[in-house]
């Protein structure tokens, strides 16, 4: 994180990924810009833009205190792939939904990729998109139901795979 904050105080006013999390999930602070979550230099906390964050954006507590609400809508309908070395340690806060979602009676369904970070959680053998596609592939299959299906590919036959999404002129992502 200290390198990512260091980099983003590079890139000056607008940041980058940090920066951008803030525009979305911040408060507005005294400059109208918004507030940072945490000083980039010090590292240290904002604990009124943290609590902000927890109270507007936070899956789990929004769970937590909205359930009765929209429980019926989301029951068995969640399911979430994660690796179990998330670069961003995003891992720990799947195991927190997947309790949360257990105690609720979610019904939602976790999977644990063991050994993949965020940067190659979709690589299954030589294919970088394997997963990626397989969820395509599912969520078409929810949406669709009526489309048909390959049985031998497991891919409906009208989902274009991940390299035909790509914008005109585009180029496609280098090997790793």
């Amino acid at each position: 994180m200290q390198q990512l904050a260091q980099a983003e105080l590079v890139l000056g006013n607008y940041g980058g990924q940090l920066a951008s999390f803030e525009w979305v999930f911040s408060p507005r602070g005294p400059d109208g810009r918004p507030a940072q979550l945490f000083n980039r230099t010090t590292g240290d906390i904002d604990p009124r833009v943290a609590a902000y964050w927890r109270s507007h954006y936070d899956i789990v507590e929004r769970l937590k205190n909205n359930w009765n609400t929209i429980g019926p809508d989301l029951k068995g309908k969640i399911h979430l792939f994660v690796g179990t070395d998330d670069t961003f340690y995003l891992d720990g806060a799947a195991h927190s939904l997947q309790s949360t979602l257990d105690q609720l009676g979610g019904e939602a369904q976790f999977t644990f990729l063991p050994d993949r970070s965020h940067f190659n959680v979709y690589v299954q053998g030589e294919d970088r998109y394997a997963l990626f596609d397989r969820i395509s592939s599912e969520m078409y299959r929810v949406a669709r139901p009526d489309s048909g299906s390959c049985q031998q590919c497991s891919i409906s036959p009208r989902v274009p795979s991940h390299d035909e999404t790509r914008l005109p002129g585009t180029n496609p992502p280098r090997p790793e």
